[in-house]
């Protein structure tokens, strides 16, 4: 399947209810696997889609559902955050220490790390958890989605409870202003 091909499944999907794009995307992150950061760089606005639909989504469900296509989901969740730091400024200049941190969701079988770059004024992530991470993060799945793609505010999120953090508070709060300049550099639908 070329990538306009794969595109224009995943935008069709994207038109269905949220039941219905649960059922598809098994098969569309199978169809990505591999593929994902170059799909994020050539199509964002379709990136961009998929991550406000995410947000509607019952995470924990599709997780707890899907387990085997916990990895890909997150895959394509974080390769399209790595290609938005990489493109921009913004981020980048955001970028001003090193942090590591896992998330851990308490709702269902998904785990992922994030690794900032000062040096390199990079930010990556994916499945899976680091060794000895600065930060834990641990709390519903829709949440730490939430964290990642911005509609949920680092700092008032923790202060609400709506998710635990293990390590240093200040490294926190230095995360944050990170994640929402990341968050608005999600393409919105025009």
């Amino acid at each position: 399947m070329t990538n306009d091909e794969l595109i224009q499944e995943i935008d069709a999907s994207l038109e269905k209810s949220n039941d219905e794009l649960e059922d598809d995307l098994p098969a569309l992150l199978g169809e990505m696997e591999g593929q994902t950061e170059e799909l994020v760089r050539e199509y964002p606005e379709t990136f961009g889609r998929v991550v406000q639909r995410m947000e509607s989504m019952d995470i924990a469900s599709f997780v707890s559902e899907n387990p085997d296509t916990a990895d890909q989901f997150q895959e394509l969740l974080w390769a399209g955050m790595n290609v938005l730091v990489e493109t921009s400024p913004e981020v980048r200049e955001s970028i001003n220490e090193d942090i590591t941190v896992n998330f851990e969701a308490d709702d269902c079988p998904m785990e992922g790390h994030l690794e900032v770059d000062e040096d390199a004024q990079t930010m990556h992530g994916g499945a899976g958890k680091l060794d000895d991470p600065m930060l834990e993060i641990t709390g519903p799945a829709d949440t730490l989605v939430g964290l990642i793609v911005g509609s949920v505010d680092p700092i008032q999120g923790f202060m609400k409870q709506k998710y635990q953090m293990d390590g240093p508070v200040q490294k926190g709060t230095r995360l944050a202003p990170i994640m929402n300049s990341l968050s608005e550099q999600v393409p919105a639908e025009s």
